[in-house]
């Protein structure tokens, strides 16, 4: 497939069906995101794979600031949707693993190791949708009632927590802009 056809054809997934991911593809998925790009090829982040102790307490966490969203009576009614869903056990999702960026060693490394964890996620993800594999990107990871659940040190940052696995149901493509509204050129 072609990479723009790849990257418009995924979705966030929010319901999963509880068949568990083969190790050959989440091998398939970590060497993806290995290969993003970063800044002086440092790979600046690592994996935490989530275990059953360690996802029931984050799950804890997650629910409490999914019932302060779900307060708000004006949120969209799929928005409601998603976050109930996920309130759920994540929604399902047999597999779930934290990406870290590492502990910066200096001003610039403070920048780019975020964003290159970021890229990694974003490559683990697509890597995962082309095996049928559906994710949702989750932030509730940065909280700092999750940092000290996943032993995230100080300086470092959680840059995804995702749940993955294969989807129950696949959502709809949301509206994009045209990138010509996002354009802009200097002379």
């Amino acid at each position: 497939m072609e990479i723009l056809g790849h990257l418009k054809e995924r979705r966030t997934v929010r319901t999963f069906k509880p068949d568990p991911i083969p190790q050959q593809i989440l091998d398939a998925m970590f060497e993806a995101a290995m290969w993003a790009p970063s800044h002086a090829n440092a790979q600046p982040w690592d994996f935490v794979i989530v275990g059953r102790q360690t996802r029931a307490r984050l799950l804890e966490v997650f629910r409490v600031k999914a019932d302060e969203l779900l307060a708000d009576p004006d949120l969209p009614p799929p928005k409601r949707a998603g976050i109930m869903s996920l309130r759920e056990n994540f929604g399902g999702a047999p597999f779930m693993v934290a990406v870290v960026s590492r502990l910066p060693a200096d001003d610039l490394q403070r920048i780019e190791n975020p964003l290159s964890a970021a890229a990694a996620v974003q490559n683990l993800c697509l890597a995962a949708w082309g095996a049928g594999i559906g994710a949702v990107w989750l932030s509730v990871g940065a909280s700092p009632p999750a940092r000290t659940i996943l032993g995230i040190k100080d300086g470092e940052s959680v840059v995804a927590l995702l749940a993955l696995g294969y989807p129950a149901e696949v959502p709809p493509a949301p509206p994009r802009e045209p990138y010509t509204a996002r354009l802009r050129e200097l002379r």
